[in-house]
């Protein structure tokens, strides 16, 4: 990555080409785009109980219908039927409708005359008042109409309107038609009747569809200038501010490209994509510039500058967006069509994202990075760099009550997480004051409401259901739903036979047949055709039809759990049913996706976890680095419990999607503390300079991402209103986490990355025949040295000077040092000992604590590994065992060099006094 921001910077034309190109080839593909909002995409795909109700649709019909609803105060007056009429040859006449099922087509099976009749109850317009409340009060014992086409007790009536399936790609209809031809034939029926509308469940689809396309126009602005003004005032860089919002608009319109090219559409959570771009797009361009902008503030040109920029942040970036990328993605590892879609197009529109910040900031600084428009950003003023040291003393100094305060959130936030109910349904999620919902609950209010279900009864042999006994079996579950209160209205084949016993005996209510007989009589009278949609041909089959107004998720579940216990405990052992239908779909996609959710969150953490336990090479570290992470999914999980905010499409990807946005903070953080702990001569000057060192690109990408999430509550689709709310409040929460629990948890920690270990590889050897390092394993080896830091000096530089305080001790890695006593002159030097790569020196002063008394003299270009006394005292009390042996060893190594020594002044005296004695 170093390599590859390099690249640009050095060749940006280059870099600006290809940006260009990209742009050409996504704009080609751009206007193939389109809204298109699908009620399977919110299904499980290709599962077991999807393909089961397929097959019960196709045996007996689907269950959905479009109303048109009516309601006048003489609903059967003569004018306002003709007018009826008129607009129902009109429905029959659109492509798109197979049926149309109204008081004019359904029959009023009666016997007149001793002969059964079965035509439709407006076969004749009714000539007066009292005809019109006689064909009511007739029609309202239908089961196949009260509460279906016909209100019990109010003045209302519908239509039912049944879909043919769209076979063509692309289909000659879609909700939007189906939607305006409706509307337009209910508007006619107005002057007649005072409330008129077509609602049904592609009114809901073409509702959501609108706002998308009406706040795709409105918020994207907003975020737009949300982000301006967050990076305004924070950078305070014109080029700085532009160039995050540059590398968003580039990924958003590659994306969109990649998004036409692979035919997949603008829905419900795809359309969050462009502004999330904007928001999270941001974050490593800020990282980058900050870098840059201190590299500059150090006194490098602009070459320089990117250079120390890519050195620093290019390895960084990369495992920031791996770490991000994986939040996106995971949010698609399910079946669900429209989260797959969602997880598929945000994490490639990621990718370009980074592919865009990679080519675009290096290309542009090298071209424009000298230009200074403005001062420096206020937080890094003067005082930052004092105020980052007194913070890391008052975190220390009262980190027992600032760890017990936060033990005691994460406790109040797990009480409020069982207290979280789950609601996906998109109808409820519309808002109250959606028209297209205000419609729906007058349905709900007076008829049975929109949503469905099917009870399939079979038992595999052929005329079952012409036998009573298993009739009333289908009259007994009708009963138990009916007595529960969960729907208004249960039709099944029972009750057409019910029907016709009724009108065959001249009775003023349908009644079930007593006997097999009665049925086998009244079989004659039975077109199969009348009730295909609840019986199949050979009666070995059958289905109980619900409607019913239920939309909370939790009561449906309870429901259906209710049911299948009484169909399990009263149902005759050689019958067998299933629960099936688009409720039942709807919830199973429901739980799915919740529990697809939890787990994508889950499986994020872990990862999270072995990345940064792989890049710092201890698995504790890992587990550390997840607190600042774990704690805001606490937080927000019992925010939503406190608060009543329900898990739905939206509340389930806030969590995955935030984490990967905001570990990204603390691996930044982590990595900043690793660098300056090897500069720094103790940790807590390595904690002071990495707050001060992340405080401006963390603060910034924070206060950023909260206000482009905030962007999101100003929309009108509830669970989008609440990601954006959450995914806020995860990214506070997570700012906080890493401000004061990431500086805790890591500050005892030595981090050591894998880089260190690379790089150590190359002096293994040395190493290893060092006398410091004598019986120590490699590992040992490493866990120890990586406590300090690697310097390189050049011929003639000093590594110690006489009268110097003595902190640190030295492992001579590559090069010659000598240390000698200083004579008259800079250049004087009385040599005492000779080190080469292996050796240990400055190890005297150190021990003893007392000023330096010699000088090292580099007399060739060498590489030294430093290791400071805090670093020692650190592992003696960390690694006891390793320290043993090195103190063994040092204790060693400083004898043999003090009989060294000691030997060579006793051959200097012999040869003074052989001199001496010679002379004489």
């Amino acid at each position: 990555m170093n390599r590859i921001l390099c690249y640009f910077s050095d060749h940006p034309f280059v870099g600006i080409g290809i940006i260009l190109l990209l742009s050409a080839l996504a704009g080609s593909q751009i206007g193939k785009v389109e809204v298109r909002i699908s009620a399977s995409e919110m299904l499980v795909q290709n599962n077991a109980e999807q393909k089961y109700y397929q097959k019960v649709q196709d045996l007996f019909g689907d269950e959905q219908a479009n109303l048109l609803y009516l309601e006048s105060d003489d609903l059967l007056a003569k004018e306002k039927l003709q007018a009826l009429q008129k607009a129902i040859e009109k429905l029959q006449a659109l492509p798109f409708v197979s049926k149309v099922e109204s008081l004019f087509s359904v029959p009023w099976v009666k016997t007149v005359d001793g002969y059964l009749d079965k035509k439709p109850y407006l076969a004749k317009l009714p000539d007066s008042a009292e005809e019109s409340q006689h064909v009511l009060a007739e029609a309202r014992k239908n089961p196949f109409l009260r509460n279906i086409l016909l209100s019990p007790d109010r003045n209302v009536m519908a239509v039912a309107i049944m879909m043919k399936k769209p076979g063509a790609r692309p289909p000659q209809w879609n909700d939007e038609i189906i939607t305006h031809e409706l509307e337009a034939i209910a508007e006619e029926l107005r002057p007649w009747y005072g409330t008129s509308f077509a609602i049904g469940f592609p009114q809901v689809r073409t509702e959501i569809a609108e706002r998308i396309r009406t706040e795709q126009t409105s918020l994207f602005p907003l975020a737009v200038g949300a982000l301006l003004i967050a990076l305004f005032l924070l950078l305070r860089q014109v080029i700085d501010i532009l160039l995050p919002i540059m590398t968003a608009g580039f990924s958003i319109l590659w994306t969109l490209g990649f998004m036409g090219a692979a035919d997949i559409p603008i829905n419900v959570v795809t359309s969050i994509i462009p502004i999330l771009l904007i928001i999270v797009g941001s974050t490593e361009d800020i990282h980058l510039l900050a870098e840059f902008r201190h590299g500059q503030k150090a006194g490098l040109d602009t070459r320089e500058a990117l250079k120390h920029m890519s050195r620093r942040m290019g390895g960084i970036v990369l495992l920031t967006f791996l770490t991000t990328y994986l939040g996106f993605l995971s949010v698609g590892l399910s079946r669900i069509e429209a989260l797959w879609q969602f997880g598929l197009v945000a994490s490639t529109g990621l990718a370009l994202n980074f592919l865009a910040t990679v080519i675009l900031i290096p290309s542009v600084l090298a071209l424009a990075g000298k230009w200074q428009l403005d001062g420096k950003a206020r937080i890094y003023s003067g005082k930052t760099r004092l105020l980052a040291k007194r913070y890391w003393e008052w975190l220390w100094r009262h980190r027992r009550s600032i760890i017990f305060f936060f033990l005691a959130w994460t406790l109040v936030a797990i009480f409020g997480i069982p207290r979280i109910h789950i609601n996906h349904n998109a109808i409820d999620s519309l808002g109250e004051n959606s028209e297209v919902r205000q419609k729906i609950e007058l349905v709900n209010e007076n008829l049975a409401g929109l949503e469905s279900l099917s009870i399939v009864v079979e038992s595999g042999i052929e005329d079952t259901f012409l036998k009573v006994r298993y009739l009333e079996e289908l009259d007994q579950i009708q009963k138990y739903i009916q007595e529960k209160g969960w729907s208004e209205s249960t039709t099944s084949f029972a009750n057409y036979l019910s029907l016709l016993n009724g009108a065959f005996q001249e009775l003023d209510e349908p009644m079930m047949p007593e006997s097999d007989d009665i049925v086998t009589e009244l079989m004659i009278f039975l077109n199969h055709k009348d009730v295909s949609s609840y019986v199949s041909e050979d009666f070995s089959r059958t289905r109980i039809l619900v409607r019913h107004s239920i939309e909370s998720s939790e009561e449906l579940q309870s429901t259906l759990e209710d049911l299948q216990a009484f169909i399990n405990h009263n149902l005759d052992p050689g019958l067998r049913a299933h629960i099936t239908g688009d409720s039942v779909l709807t919830l199973s996609a429901t739980n799915a996706m919740i529990r697809g959710q939890l787990q994508s969150i889950a499986l994020l953490l872990v990862i999270i976890v072995l990345i940064i336990g792989v890049l710092f090479t201890e698995l504790k570290v890992g587990l550390l680095a997840a607190l600042p992470n774990f704690f805001p999914v606490i937080v927000m999980f019992g925010f939503m419990g406190y608060a009543g905010i329900p898990l739905n499409i939206g509340t389930t990807m806030a969590a995955a999607i935030a984490i990967g946005i905001a570990v990204d903070d603390t691996l930044h953080f982590m990595l900043r503390y690793n660098r300056e702990l090897k500069a720094r001569k103790s940790h807590n000057s390595a904690m002071e300079y990495s707050i001060y060192g992340e405080a401006l690109p963390v603060v910034s990408t924070s206060i950023a991402l909260i206000t482009g999430f905030l962007v999101f509550t100003q929309a009108s689709f509830e669970p989008i209103v609440q990601f954006g709310a959450l995914g806020a409040l995860v990214i506070a929460t997570a700012l906080i986490a890493d401000f004061i629990i990431t500086p805790l948890a890591v500050s005892s920690l030595r981090l050591v990355t894998i880089w260190d270990m690379l790089s150590l590889r190359l002096r293994k050897k040395v190493l290893e025949k060092s006398p410091l390092f004598k019986n120590l394993k490699p590992w040992q080896i490493r866990q120890f040295i990586l406590t300090g830091r690697m310097v390189e000096f050049n011929k003639g530089d000093r590594i110690f000077r006489r009268g110097e305080v003595s902190t640190e001790l030295y492992v001579l890695l590559t090069g010659k040092v000598e240390v000698c006593l200083p004579g008259i002159g800079e250049e004087s030097c009385n040599l005492l000992e000779r080190f080469t790569p292996g050796d240990v020196f400055g190890d005297v002063a150190l021990f003893a604590n007392i000023p330096r008394k010699t000088d090292a003299v580099v007399r060739e270009h060498s590489t030294v590994l430093v290791l400071t006394r805090e670093g020692i005292e650190r592992t003696m009390r960390h690694r006891p065992l390793i320290s043993a042996r090195i103190f063994a060893n040092l204790t060693s190594d400083l004898s043999r060099r003090m009989i060294k020594l000691i030997s060579k002044q006793e051959m200097r005296a012999k040869k003074q006094n052989n001199a001496k004695g010679g002379k004489l």
